[in-house]
């Protein structure tokens, strides 16, 4: 994977009755849309070097591996610690 972690700014779906998902990203001033989201998960692990292990200290991410309609595979994440959240492209793969 090429790392990236960049903020990005993310279209949500409408998610009535569900979770709203992402169906576009924008980064770099290119828009590239969803075509299928080929995995999702938590991760609430800690970050390297981390010495105080405690709960709080935990990361909070809902993180997915999606493919654009160009054909291209990214990985981002809605960082969920803090006061306030922000979504963040991890990578291309």
């Amino acid at each position: 994977m090429k790392l990236v972690s960049e903020r990005i700014h993310v279209e949500l779906s409408d998610g009535v009755g569900t979770l709203r998902e992402p169906v576009a990203f924008t980064w770099r001033g290119e828009r590239h849309v969803i075509k299928e989201i080929l995995s999702a998960w938590v991760d609430a692990g800690f970050g390297a070097g981390e010495v105080t292990r405690t709960w709080y200290r935990r990361r909070h991410r809902n993180m997915y591996r999606v493919a654009t309609e160009a054909g291209e595979v990214y990985e981002l994440y809605l960082d969920r610690g803090g006061s306030r959240r922000e979504w963040v492209l991890r990578g291309k793969v």
